[in-house]
């Protein structure tokens, strides 16, 4: 995470679907295994993915220094997924 932002985990009751960029020097790759880890240590529910060839903001399509096309895509597909079994009924 973030060295600026505080999060109360302990609390946390929904689910977390983490996608971050193998090469990203805001939020490292050993920052979010050990999220991960932590999250999992506190018996939260959470999946996160780490796209190795990829740079911050990999997903703007308005960047296309960073933009990866195949790693949006997949990581888009991700997120639809997740929504879809974890807030199904929400919005009905």
């Amino acid at each position: 995470m973030h060295p600026n932002v505080t999060t109360d985990l302990e609390n946390l009751q929904a689910p977390v679907r983490g996608i971050y960029a193998g090469r990203d020097q805001f939020v490292p790759p050993e920052a979010v295994r050990e999220l991960e880890a932590r999250l999992k240590g506190l018996g939260k529910t959470a999946e996160f993915h780490i796209y190795p060839e990829t740079d911050h903001a990999f997903f703007n399509d308005q960047r296309p220094e960073v933009y990866n096309a195949r790693a949006a895509e997949d990581a888009w597909r991700q997120v639809l997924q997740f929504f879809a079994k974890n807030l199904r009924g929400e919005f009905e």
